[in-house]
Order: structure tokens, then sequence, then C-alpha cells
């Protein structure tokens, strides 16, 4: 079947997934186990069936997509929209120098953390296929292809995990309350408890190597040395909520969560899931069984994904 005929034609139905830099081969190993049909691909894009399925390693997942060649009448009804576009660059053609100068675009800025007012104006995306020009008018994500890069803090934190908690807290609406206490495995050197001690009244932290000397002197932070696996929950009753990035087997992380959902009295988790190969996504099927829960696979992750699981998760 020629794809690319009926997308120059304006014939297909699809929709396009933008894939995480590096990780081509995990979504397309998804997409695969999901059934979904590839239509068409290159480095930067997948052009595939339409589908309502979570597709967890795109970075962008494009709905409400339109295919056309450049013309007048194309450039007519992308101003006709009235709304801010995004271009997602993928090659220099003609088709994209005739459009980047006669369409508002949105500037490509860094976000500031922690973030005030919440980016929420409608846009549409378009990019190029060849010499074909593809706008969706309903991308997935808030902010345009999830280009989740902050205005980083490079004199405090010990490391550069504590960025794949500024995304978690801009773009989940998780609720925290004033007086919620948390526990958080695999803590060290602390970039993790940093962030954490900005939202929780108290913080015990569990590793079994020391939190760098300016993250153990944060008032509200407790550290424990020692092995996170045997942390008795009836010593820590006024937690409510579990953080882990810890270095770990899928399956030994679904574990651990099962026991503290089966004897804490937590209910929220926000879990790092580390993947050693391909994703094992039998584990994935058994943690998006436990209720409120989803997976998300951050900017900021790397060969691994997010479980975060809250009775108040959006």
């Amino acid at each position: 079947m020629d794809y690319y005929h009926q997308l120059k034609k304006s014939q297909l139905n699809f929709q396009v997934i933008i894939p995480f830099l590096k990780f081509n081969q995990e979504l397309e190993k998804e997409l695969l186990v999901k059934k979904i049909k590839i239509f068409l691909k290159t480095e930067k894009l997948f052009i595939i069936s339409p589908t309502d399925e979570t597709i967890i390693w795109a970075q962008d997942h494009w709905r409400d997509c339109h295919s056309a060649l450049p013309s007048k009448e194309l450039q007519q009804t992308l101003k006709d929209l009235n709304i801010f576009a995004y271009h997602y660059k993928t090659e220099k053609n003609k088709a994209v120098e005739s459009l980047l100068g006669r369409l508002k675009h949105i500037p490509e800025k860094r976000i500031k953390f922690p973030v005030t007012k919440k980016f929420n104006f409608k846009y549409y995306t378009w990019t190029t296929y060849e010499d074909v020009v593809i706008y969706s008018l309903s991308p997935l994500k808030t902010y345009p292809v999830g280009w989740h890069e902050f205005d980083e803090d490079k004199d405090f934190p010990p490391n550069r995990a504590y960025l794949k908690l500024w995304e978690v807290f801009t773009t989940q609406d998780l609720k925290i309350k004033p007086d919620d206490c948390v526990i958080e495995i695999g803590a060290a050197p602390g970039g993790w408890s940093w962030v954490l001690s900005q939202y929780f009244k108290k913080v015990y932290t569990f590793d079994r190597a020391d939190l760098a000397p300016q993250v153990k002197k944060i008032k509200n932070i407790e550290h424990h040395i020692g092995d996170a696996f045997k942390i008795n929950p009836d010593e820590f009753t006024d937690c409510t909520w579990f953080f882990s990035d810890l270095i770990c087997t899928p399956e030994k992380i679904h574990e651990t969560i099962e026991f503290w959902l089966a004897h804490s009295r937590v209910k929220n988790f926000v879990c790092t899931i580390k993947f050693k190969g391909d994703t094992p996504f039998e584990v994935i099927d058994k943690l998006l069984k436990i209720p409120d829960s989803k997976i998300v696979r951050l900017y900021h992750n790397k060969n691994e994904v997010t479980w975060i699981s809250s009775p108040k998760v959006t």
C-alpha cells in the first residue's frame, strides 16, 4: 500500500507520534505489542493508524491530523485557525520555508520552576514529511511536543535527578496537603529529597549511602542509612506518600509497591521503573492494574518510566 501517496493526496486517516530521542526502537516495539499499524516513519516521527491508546514511549501524540501539499490555500487555512502554531523541526525544505515566516509561532522557552502560571492556551502543531505538510489540531501534551526543558539550578542540587520531580510536579496534578509526610527510597545523594522537602512537612529518606551535606542539613529531612526493602511501615504511620528513584528491577519495585499498599497508610506513589534492555510490558500491565494509577515516560527519564498512583491523580 502506498501510504505516502495517500498522505500526499490527503486521503490517509492517521495520527503522529513524536518519539523520544534515541528511543525509537522502544516506541516501535510498543506499537507492535499494542497492534497499532505504522504507516510511515523517520527518526523524528511515526505516522500511525488512529488509536485512543496511551502510548508510553511517545514524547507527544498528535490526534486530529491533516496533510496537504504546500499552497496558498493551506497557508490561509492555517492562518484562519487564529491560534499559535508550533513547528516541530524534521527537515529543511521549501514547504517549511514557505510557512515559517507566515504563521504565528510559539516561542520555545525553558520552563521556570515552580510554575506559577500554567501553560494552558490552545495551539496547533505542524511538521513535514518530505514535501507534505502535516498539522494537528489536538496535540496531547500541554507543553508543545513534551519539550520539558527547565531553567536548571546548577548550584544546590547534588545531581540532575531533581529534574524528573520538577517535571512531575509541573505536568501532573498531585494533591499534596501541607501536613503530608513522605518516604523516599534510593534517596542519595538527595536530588529528589531536596525537591520533596519543599512540598512535604516531613521527608524520611532511605539509602545505603549518605545524603549530600547541603541536603542533609535541610530541617524537615530525616535520613536513614540502610536497606530500603527492610523498612517497617509501622514506624512511619504518618506517611501517606511514597517516592522512589531506586535502582532495582521492575519486579522488585512492583513487589515493594504492593507491600506498602498492603501494610501501610500510603496511598500515593511516584516511582521510577528502571529497565535493563526491553520494556517489560508484563510488569507494566500489573502496575497499571493498581487503582488510580498511570505510567508516563518523562522527558527527563532515561531507559525508564515513571509510575504514578494517587486517588486524586488526573
